[in-house]
């Protein structure tokens, strides 16, 4: 027989599959967005995105308050604990993410269009791909308890970072031979908040695999580098 206590801790899980689902979302429709030259799709979209972007934010409250009620109501043991506090983290990351491409968003109705942008698309686009992957791997490390698509992604985030600065000196290396106008700048600065904002998502991927980690293994690897090994393993 379920106790009510396991069945708080099953709502918190489906609230956070059900944000998770929408955060995905949200990622793949960043990409249509930024593939996209007619205005009345993209308007659609943009329309789209800000709805599921209400709608994230409640899941984090809601998921906030659920793990609060959890603590005080059910007195779950420690690895309940465990479990609660790791869906509450990855609920916050997962917000944060949602933040994150209306900060993408922003910045690419500025550059739409421009010169800039059309010769890095394709490169951002690399990137973006990159990070949701890496996001989508992290999360179905934490649903499926399987600590293998957490070590991937962890392992990873360093190949989105060398990415991220290899386009950087690249577009550094474009500015050089074109006429420095103000427009220009622009578009660059525009291009560097969209480059920054998705190394930041692939941040936060990190971040959900780490959590992953540590529901399962009951270790917190946070700030320690990467060097996990199941022999190492708590039980709690």
């Amino acid at each position: 027989m379920t106790t009510k206590k396991e069945e708080a801790i099953a709502d918190s899980i489906k609230s956070l599959e059900e944000m998770a689902d929408l955060v995905l979302t949200q990622l793949t429709l960043l990409e249509k967005l930024m593939s996209l030259n007619d205005k009345i799709e993209m308007d659609k979209i943009l329309s789209t995105i800000e709805e599921n972007e209400n709608k994230i934010d409640q899941f984090e409250v809601i998921i906030s308050d659920q793990f609060v009620n959890s603590i005080i109501l059910y007195q779950p043991v420690a690895s309940d604990i465990r479990k609660l506090n790791s869906v509450y983290r990855i609920s916050i990351n997962l917000e944060r993410i949602g933040d994150i491409v209306m900060n993408i968003i922003s910045s690419f109705k500025s550059i739409k269009g421009t010169a800039e942008f059309e010769a890095m698309q394709d490169v951002l686009m690399n990137m973006l791909v990159s990070g949701v992957t890496m996001v989508e791997k992290s999360l179905l490390s934490f649903m499926n308890n399987d600590d293998s698509y957490a070590e991937w992604t962890i392992k990873n985030d360093e190949i989105i970072d060398d990415m991220n600065r290899k386009l950087l000196k690249n577009s550094v290396a474009r500015a050089k031979v074109s006429e420095k106008t103000r427009e220009m700048l622009l578009s660059y600065m525009d291009l560097k908040n969209i480059i920054t904002n998705m190394e930041r998502i692939a941040d936060h991927a990190t971040n959900i695999a780490e959590v992953s980690i540590y529901s399962m293994q009951g270790t917190d690897i946070r700030h320690q580098g990467y060097g996990i090994h199941h022999s190492d393993k708590e039980n709690i």
